[in-house]
């Protein structure tokens, strides 16, 4: 197994290690640099870094423990028997309800996706996970402000049933067995 193949096994890249510590020491390299010529302003970014580093470390923190819990208890393919071609709607429902909760870029959840898919998971589940991104929980205050209550629940309610209608059209089709 050549280095390139091992470092995708654990997850990342030679390639994507070096790049990111190319782009560290640019960063670095210019940190310095605007120390030497503009003391005040790289005091200036430093506070400024720092005040942003504050803010974020305790959700980061928080991200970072829900990804070691779920990789401890929740493996792949526990993951596909709930969600698998056989679990119906109950599956479905699931599906929905963790597409509800994911955060962050749809491409992020694309590898888990994807071995929850060759382990057996269900397209329509996948759909409608994906589907059910669409409601954001912590969106939803605001959208009641701007929209009013009943719009808001029933756009909600709409954008579920939709995703279990393109999760049934979904599993319908024939060009979701090619996964391998």
């Amino acid at each position: 197994m050549t280095g390139e193949q091992q470092g995708r096994k654990q997850g990342g890249s030679p390639t994507m290690l070096r790049n990111g510590l190319i782009f560290l020491g640019i960063v670095a390299c210019v940190y310095a640099a605007v120390a030497i010529f503009a003391p005040a302003t790289a005091t200036t970014a430093l506070m400024a870094s720092l005040t942003v580093f504050k803010n974020v470390v305790l959700p980061l923190c928080l991200v970072f423990l829900a990804l070691v819990l779920t990789n401890l208890f929740l493996r792949p393919h526990q993951v596909a028997k709930m969600l698998g071609r056989g679990s119906g709607i109950r599956g479905s429902a699931l599906a929905l309800g963790a597409g509800i909760a994911s955060t962050g870029p749809v491409y992020a959840w694309y590898p888990l996706l994807g071995s929850v898919r060759r382990q057996g998971g269900g397209a329509a589940q996948i759909s409608v996970f994906m589907f059910g991104r669409a409601i954001k929980p912590f969106l939803l205050p605001a959208m009641v402000a701007y929209f009013g209550l009943v719009f808001t629940v029933v756009l909600n309610l709409l954008i579920a049933i939709g995703a279990f209608a393109v999760g049934w059209i979904t599993e319908k089709l024939p060009v979701h067995d090619d996964i391998g």
